[in-house]
């Protein structure tokens, strides 16, 4: 089940969320729950309960400005206990979508959600979850799969290539490019760029950015160099705002 938590204290714009979170998870049959908190205490409320299914969700719309505290602050609650669930900002203010780099949010939506893209965006983290995509390579005479969405970083080590996942790391007796050309074969995903010589980064586990170096959920520091910085840059951007 696909469960989706909104925090919104605006009544108007919570019921409209809800509405189009049901529309589109109904829509395309999915089996969901989408709870409304309509203040900060209440969420934190829950979210200081002991985990369960009933206090687990997949899916936060964290509403950046809120009467009692805001949408970034939740957010900070929400990774100290999961690193993995989706963050999206709403905002009335696009230059809000400034904070919060440091949540690894998925995405910054404008008031009124536009009900298109957010299906999009949606859809997309529902079949990351659900319809993985792996990558299979093979290790000591046998094939290893391994999700992309755990994947942090690929890195030359000597003659072998580093690779670093959310739980831990281990090296692959082959080369960078040769990795490369089999994430580009085997993933439908495109969050895999080059950003240095020796390293290749997934941008959907980076919680940082900057034009030399990149820090990722595991807080890797990551090198960029000046060759891809432009193209590091711009595939980040776009991950973050093109749905």
């Amino acid at each position: 089940m696909y469960r989706i938590a909104l925090c919104e204290d605006e009544k108007i714009f919570a019921e409209e969320q809800a509405r189009i979170c049901r529309r589109i998870m109904e829509k395309r049959n999915l089996e969901h729950s989408i709870s409304v908190f309509e203040n900060a205490e209440d969420f934190l409320r829950v979210l200081s309960l002991s985990p369960s299914d009933n206090t687990r969700f997949d899916l936060f719309l964290l509403d950046i400005v809120m009467n009692e505290t805001n949408g970034v602050d939740l957010a900070r609650v929400i990774r100290e206990r999961d690193k993995d669930a989706a963050i999206i900002f709403i905002t009335a203010n696009p230059e809000y979508a400034l904070q919060g780099y440091d949540v690894n949010a998925l995405h910054y939506l404008i008031k009124p959600i536009d009900s298109g893209v957010l299906e999009k965006i949606i859809t997309a983290d529902y079949e990351q979850r659900f319809q993985r995509d792996f990558l299979i390579i093979k290790t000591d005479e046998r094939n290893r799969r391994i999700p992309a969405q755990d994947i942090v970083c690929l890195e030359v080590v000597g003659r072998n290539v580093g690779i670093t996942l959310k739980d831990g790391s281990f090296e692959y007796s082959g080369k960078l490019s040769e990795l490369m050309e089999e994430l580009s074969y085997q993933l439908s995903d495109e969050s895999f760029v080059r950003c240095h010589i020796g390293y290749i980064v997934n941008l959907k586990n980076i919680k940082k950015l900057t034009r030399t170096q990149a820090i990722t959920v595991t807080d890797k520091v990551i090198p960029i160099s000046r060759a891809y910085s432009n193209e590091v840059q711009k595939a980040f951007l776009k991950q973050m705002w093109e749905f």
